[in-house]
């Protein structure tokens, strides 16, 4: 009788332990689809992929540096575009040589790459005027900033996401 009395307690204590884990299993479940969501949600605001790499939220596939092709912005035959600057009185140069990087994977890839060949004037003309936003001291510092907003522009002119990078190489004279 002793032995049928321990059966059954050991019984009870193992269907009790047994709807305890199930209930802490869904409780935990619940939470970490929360803090998931939550890190999904910190992680696109910062900007990062949760992958562990940053994202181009570009919707084409094959991004990698490998699938970038690069044209040179070029002026009447020549890669570099002189902004002028009057600094105390004195006429000095900036000299700039710009890159656009186009997704070559992208579905609109030979439509884009032709209007950025076609649209060099125009081209030109944007760049000149961002530069023209700096001063002569300033525009080498200024590098990163113009190369984003050159970047915004580009895409919203042609109006793609294929425009991936613009990169600028200044010298000062």
């Amino acid at each position: 009788m002793k032995k049928s009395m321990l059966n059954v307690i050991i019984l009870a204590l193992v269907l009790v332990n047994l709807v305890l884990t199930v209930i802490l299993t869904f409780s935990l479940v619940s939470t970490n689809k929360k803090t998931n969501s939550l890190i999904n949600k910190v992680a696109q605001i910062i900007d990062l992929d949760v992958a562990g790499g940053v994202s181009n939220n570009n919707s084409s596939t094959g991004s990698g540096i490998e699938n970038v092709s690069y044209i040179d912005i070029k002026n009447n035959d020549s890669t570099d575009i002189i902004v002028s600057y009057v600094d105390n009185g004195k006429t000095r140069y900036a000299v700039l040589s710009v890159s656009v990087g186009l997704n070559s994977k992208a579905k609109d890839y030979s439509t884009v790459s032709t209007s950025v060949d076609n649209g060099m004037k125009v081209l030109v003309n944007k760049i000149t005027n961002e530069a023209n936003k700096y001063t002569y001291s300033t525009i080498s510092a200024n590098k990163s900033t113009m190369e984003t907003d050159l970047l915004k522009e580009f895409q919203e002119l042609f109006k793609t996401e294929t425009i991936q990078s613009v990169l600028i190489n200044i010298v000062v004279q």
